[in-house]
């Protein structure tokens, strides 16, 4: 995934060394342009210095004056160079020895009569001018061996280039650390959000920056609107529910008057009611099943249960049931209460129907898992036959009350929340174990089986 910090580090490391490429190169211009001007205008002051030494002997012919000459032109390689034309003779210094300067090659340098070329593998500039003295044209072309100077531009780049790297470096230090503080916000938000998910909290608190301030109001709007429209839709099966009521109780009264006289034809009509009764019960029901669409929810089972107990122990006061609790008091359900108290109802229920006296209740939660055990004593169920009793409406003994949904509602549940349910036979009481499994957070992962 592309982060943030990245991509703004990056684009920094680009912009930097365009610009300081750009910078470097143009020093490296501006101060070689800058020697070269210098070593131009020396080569003009010596030009005419040069010009001075340039006299005509008692026989008419033209002759340099070697006290007239720097003594820099007189020690051989020196790396200062002159040559003097006049009438077609050329006069040489003695730095020269026995070389001689190119004349009409290089290139210009941006200096007017100013050139530069290679000579032996080294820089030389060349001034190549023509004067008039005593009315006698002379051109006079002057060199001087630049490759120090050279040398030196080249130290001082590195050394730029060098100082350049350690300035570009530690300002990219800087701008991480000046980036992660302005994100922090942002990694806060994440926090808080992971909390939001694991249930710990109902709603983002206020962020410490405006630019993130709208982000985490419409997270809480957005969270809100849920809850919202969860309540609005099981306050309307609440009220679809009540309304049914009346015409169902019509329906019932006018099937007794009816069986008065045609008996058969009442308890087809009885029997149809009755299933209209049971698809009501369980679709509406099911549309009371939040799952797991709210984050934040976190209901503790052991403040659930004693209620619970107390319930059932009223409607089963003649097998006097002795419930064993082992609920973690840490153990929670990551969801609605409504969905919890439905899940546990059922699978209470369905233990108090076929225990002899005995409902075993176990809870435990890890960071990953959520796990709940209900054990009873009764006769338990055969192996094949327990994938009928997970069966929408589906019972194994008609014998016993209810309307054969409690399983399917119970799975309905597990469904929605992602979890995972397993039924087998209890080791501790010898009856029917319903294992039941919900991931504690969304983001964790639970095994297949329980």
């Amino acid at each position: 995934m592309k982060s943030i910090q990245t991509r703004l580090n990056l684009a920094f490391v680009a912009i930097s060394l365009i610009a300081f490429v750009v910078l470097w190169f143009s020093m490296q211009w501006f101060l070689r342009q800058t020697a070269y001007e210098s070593v131009s205008s020396r080569l003009s002051s010596d030009a005419f210095a040069l010009l001075r030494a340039v006299e005509m002997d008692d026989r008419g012919e033209w002759q340099m004056n070697p006290e007239k000459i720097d003594p820099v032109y007189q020690q051989p390689m020196s790396g200062h160079y002159f040559q003097l034309e006049v009438n077609d003779d050329w006069h040489f210094s003695r730095s020269l020895w026995d070389a001689r300067i190119p004349v009409g090659e290089g290139m210009p340098v941006g200096q007017e009569n100013v050139r530069q070329i290679t000579k032996d593998g080294k820089p030389w500039l060349i001034l190549d001018e023509r004067f008039m003295k005593q009315g006698r044209s002379m051109r006079l072309v002057l060199a001087e061996d630049v490759s120090r100077i050279e040398r030196s531009l080249n130290q001082l780049g590195w050394l730029v280039a060098g100082i350049g790297m350690l300035f570009l470096a530690g300002m990219l230090l800087i701008q991480v650390v000046v980036i992660r503080r302005g994100l922090c916000s942002l990694v806060d938000v994440q926090e808080q959000i992971s909390r939001l998910k694991q249930g710990e909290i109902r709603q983002l608190p206020h962020a410490e920056t405006s630019e993130v301030e709208p982000l985490v109001t419409e997270i809480n709007y957005l969270v809100q609107s849920i809850e919202l429209r969860l309540q609005r839709s099981r306050n309307s099966v609440g009220n679809l529910a009540h309304a049914a009521k009346t015409p169902l109780t019509v329906i019932d009264r006018h099937i007794e008057a009816l069986r008065q006289k045609q008996p058969a034809c009442a308890d087809a009509i009885a029997e149809q009611s009755k299933t209209l009764r049971d698809l009501m019960h369980r679709e509406l029901t099911r549309a009371r099943i939040a799952g797991a669409a709210l984050p934040g929810q976190r209901v503790y089972l052991s403040q659930e249960l004693e209620k619970l107990e107390r319930t059932l122990k009223a409607i089963y006061r003649e097998k006097a049931i002795h419930f064993q609790n082992d609920i973690n008091e840490q153990a929670f359900f990551p969801g609605e209460r409504d969905d919890l108290m439905e899940l546990l109802g059922n699978l209470l229920d369905n233990a108090c129907k076929w225990t002899t006296d005995k409902v075993r209740i176990s809870a435990e939660s890890t960071e990953q898992c959520v796990s709940i055990l209900v054990e009873d004593n009764g006769p338990g169920i055969a192996e094949e036959q327990r994938d009928r009793l997970m069966a929408r409406g589906e019972r194994l003994d008609e014998s016993t009350d209810g309307h054969g949904l409690g399983m399917s509602i119970i799975s309905d549940i597990v469904k929605q929340y992602g979890g995972v349910m397993v039924l087998d036979r209890s080791e501790r009481l010898g009856g029917l174990r319903a294992r039941v499994r919900f991931p504690s957070h969304c983001d964790a992962k639970i095994a297949n089986s329980a």
